[in-house]
């Protein structure tokens, strides 16, 4: 049997005067406690207490013991409290575009921080796919649509992307009806893209479209920096661009094939021993992005 248990149970039975009173406390069947008492008893190789059908007393090895159960379970809380203080203390190392920071995430940081004052952060700006074992990164908030193998991915929300362009640009360039004409135009892509675009309509599935390159970057807020430099087509989040496009500096193209659905999900590398903090974290911006 459980040793610190059976102290819990013999500290309960001399507070209360009764074996029957610390079963009901600590919702055990009496049988249970006087199984745990004499546990004690067997384990201390000394009788604890003196017991009739009236009342029950310490004898004076229980009252010397007594005393040392209590400081036992004292400790024992103290413990406790230090390990559940230590679960929200530390660093959480998280990694993320700028744009993810920017679009949520930094704002569910700041209201966490003021939850749990003690965790603090540390942010290693990328739109590249790291290691996250060899990189000792705890998180990592990517939009994509998979992940490699052995880690776990939870969706966070969806994210729309929209082909692309400024309007001088299309003004100098010829129209451009279908996907197979983007080898004909300036094409502004990410690092994950490779050299093909996926698009698809409602008639048919997705369809890789090559792409005549001029300038990719792994970070979404340079090719949005081109693309408002007339350098060429580019498919950028659509939250991202809404005022441009509402004020018509950029202009939709190719508005009937629709670019691939992605979402914007936190990636860890293993459920077992993550830490209190951490989950704590991905509760929180889980709970905070669904606002």
């Amino acid at each position: 049997m459980d040793t610190l248990k059976a102290i819990q149970v013999f500290v309960c039975i001399e507070k209360n005067g009764s074996l029957t009173k610390a079963a009901d406390q600590l919702g055990y069947s009496r049988a249970m406690v006087s199984r745990y008492l004499e546990h004690l008893e067997n384990h201390f190789s000394t009788r604890l207490l003196h017991r009739n059908t009236r009342n029950i007393s310490l004898t004076s090895a229980g009252e010397k013991a007594i005393l040392y159960c209590q400081n036992i379970l004292q400790q024992q809380q103290l413990l406790k409290e230090l390990s559940v203080e230590e679960q929200y203390t530390g660093t959480i190392r998280l990694t993320c575009g700028l744009f993810i920071l920017q679009n949520g995430l930094a704002k569910a940081i700041q209201e966490f921080q003021q939850k749990y004052t003690h965790i603090r952060f540390d942010i290693l700006i990328t739109e590249e796919t790291l290691d996250l074992v060899e990189s000792q990164i705890d998180l990592a908030f990517r939009i994509t649509t998979k992940v490699a193998d052995g880690l776990i991915s939870r969706p966070l929300d969806r994210v729309d992307s929209v082909l692309c362009a400024h309007a001088d640009y299309l003004a100098t360039s010829s129209e451009i009806v279908h996907p197979d004409q983007l080898l004909q135009h300036a094409c502004i892509t990410h690092h994950s893209m490779q050299n093909t675009w996926s698009l698809s309509t409602h008639q048919q599935q997705p369809q890789n479209y090559p792409i005549r390159i001029v300038a990719q970057s792994n970070d979404a807020h340079a090719l949005h920096e081109m693309c408002l430099n007339k350098m060429g087509i580019a498919m950028l989040p659509k939250v991202m661009v809404e005022r441009d496009l509402k004020d018509e500096t950029l202009i939709p193209v190719l508005n009937h094939y629709e670019p691939p659905q992605l979402a914007l999900s936190v990636v860890y590398s293993s459920r077992r021993h993550l830490p209190k903090k951490t989950q704590e974290f991905i509760a929180f911006v889980m709970d905070y992005l669904k606002k």
